[in-house]
């Protein structure tokens, strides 16, 4: 085979690949824009804000009142999946959980600076 259709055939290839490569990658960021749209609210600065959560007790640290979760995604203020400690409101609420439970919280306040105002085991994990 002449060298000028092997060099031809390359580039067409790679155009094609290219091509359906963009394509693919187009539809993909119209998906992504939709569903960022669906998801976000927008977070006013200043103003308390209040948010429902679902989580996974990973550890209770009574002498700071704080309790570690791994938890789904809150809404306009923090992505999915992440373990983190929140202050809790009241000390009683640490004695309704342990290391292991599902959890349903409440996290009120002024971000950053929110606490947890409810608390409710849903099981174990």
């Amino acid at each position: 085979m002449r060298l000028w259709r092997v060099v031809l055939l390359l580039n067409l290839a790679l155009a094609v690949g290219v091509l359906m490569g963009w394509l693919a990658w187009g539809r993909e960021v119209s998906r992504l824009e939709r569903r960022l749209g669906e998801s976000q609210r927008p977070v006013v600065i200043g103003a308390p804000q209040t948010w429902e959560v679902k989580g996974v007790v990973r550890a209770l640290i009574p002498e700071i009142q704080v309790v570690v979760l791994t938890h789904e995604e809150i809404a306009g203020f923090m992505p999915a999946g992440m373990t983190m400690g929140f202050k809790v409101k009241d000390p009683k609420l640490l004695e309704r959980a342990h290391v292991g439970d599902v959890v349903r919280f409440t996290l009120t306040g002024i971000p950053p600076d929110v606490q947890i105002t409810a608390l409710a085991a849903l099981g174990r994990s």
